[in-house]
């Protein structure tokens, strides 16, 4: 459904409520009753106005973001963030999230490290908040020690969104530079979350590689470890269950980065 329709459907419901509100008491107790009742309670009348008000103006006021969202015009979308961010200096998280995930579906590296930049100098609070999405980026170009060096300088800090993911990413980072035994307590961590998708992942890193590397006295357990979380999993999302989660996980482009190594989970989860 485009957004237009979405926008016109919302005022037409909105209204439509509002209306049957305001005349509810005329036709339960009468047209007197009824002025009676509004002179007394007029302004619930106002607290609409202002309501419909202000979600009109924030609908007008982001009418090109929605719209270039909806048209997959991530170039436009993003040339009119850096305008926002970079030229009339507008910052907010809400536009940081979308010119960096603009910026990921473009493939525009460098304009991911700018905007970094900019943030790290002037508002380090919104590149705390979006950590993961910058540290995906080094792992999209397969820079996995300068994506560990990152992600590390963020996994106690507060304020950070995805943080479950953050701390995997870390620990995925480290796999991919062939630490595997400084991941694991990361990757345990990831076994308990409630994210279906990331327990996934941490049970098929540390049941193929984690096991793998660490001391024989530790492998029984954490293959243990590894089936027990993945025989959960698989009770719960079932076949084509599954497959509907993944979609919905990939909403975030960042877990878009890992499909390849969400396949290979899946498949395992599978067998």
């Amino acid at each position: 459904m485009k957004f237009r329709t979405i926008y016109i459907l919302f005022n037409v419901v909105v209204v439509a409520s509002f209306l049957f509100v305001f005349f509810l008491p005329f036709f339960l107790l009468g047209g007197e009753y009824s002025l009676a009742f509004w002179k007394t309670n007029w302004y619930l009348a106002l607290v609409f106005i202002l309501i419909i008000g202000g979600l009109n103006a924030f609908f007008l006021a982001n009418w090109k973001i929605f719209t270039c969202v909806e048209r997959e015009d991530w170039a436009t979308l993003s040339a009119y963030l850096v305008d926002k961010i970079f030229t009339k200096k507008r910052y907010s998280s809400h536009h940081v999230t979308l010119l960096v995930n603009a910026y990921l579906l473009l493939g525009d590296v460098e304009g991911i490290g700018k905007l970094e930049a900019e943030l790290s100098s002037r508002r380090p609070e919104l590149l705390r908040k979006n950590a993961v999405l910058f540290g995906v980026t080094r792992l999209l170009q397969n820079k996995p020690a300068e994506a560990e060096a990152f992600f590390k300088g963020y996994l106690e800090a507060k304020g950070v969104e995805n943080r479950d993911w953050l701390r995997f990413d870390y620990a995925f980072s480290l796999v991919l530079e062939r630490r595997v035994s400084e991941a694991l307590p990361f990757l345990r961590e990831g076994l308990s979350s409630g994210d279906a998708v990331l327990s996934l992942l941490s049970a098929y890193l540390i049941g193929s590689l984690g096991a793998a590397a660490a001391p024989e006295a530790e492998r029984e357990e954490l293959h243990k470890l590894s089936d027990a979380t993945r025989s959960q999993i698989k009770k719960r999302f079932p076949g084509k269950k599954w497959e509907r989660e993944v979609e919905r996980a990939k909403g975030e482009v960042h877990i878009v980065i890992l499909s390849k190594l969400i396949d290979d989970a899946g498949r395992w989860l599978l067998e």
